[in-house]
């Protein structure tokens, strides 16, 4: 049989593949980068949120050790309560100013917290605290 008689020649041998080309390192690379990209976009988002809510939760803890000062303090002693008072240290540095406005029978005390970082707004919590009765209201002893 000659090359005229054989209508297809046969295909060349070729070396098999050993490795990856350089166009599907690229790709991997670009899917990569993309997928790390948007995970970091959600991992950003994440903790500010997280940091957000430590803040708020910081500010809720001293509004409340506040707030539970004044309550333990005897009516005739509310009036030494009033000032103002900067805390530089702990978790929640902050500056609280305590006013009361006086009555015979009740007092309503004021209490703002100003956050020392600016992006957290200030809390006001108004309390009214009345002298109690020495009498019973119901007529005993």
């Amino acid at each position: 049989m000659s090359a005229d008689t054989f209508p297809f020649a046969p295909a060349p041998r070729t070396r098999p593949r050993r490795g990856a080309g350089l166009v599907e390192i690229m790709l991997a690379m670009i899917i990569f980068a993309l997928v790390a990209t948007s995970y970091a976009a959600v991992t950003l988002r994440y903790a500010t949120r997280m940091k957000t809510i430590a803040a708020g939760a910081a500010r809720s803890a001293a509004l409340t050790e506040y707030m539970n000062r004044l309550m333990a303090l005897p009516f005739d002693q509310l009036a030494g309560a009033a000032g103002c008072v900067t805390v530089s240290t702990g978790a929640f540095p902050n500056t609280r100013c305590i006013t009361v406005s006086s009555g015979t029978t009740s007092k309503t005390i004021t209490l703002t917290l100003t956050p020392a970082n600016a992006a957290i707004l200030p809390d006001v919590v108004t309390l009214t605290r009345v002298l109690a009765s020495t009498t019973s209201p119901l007529g005993t002893p």
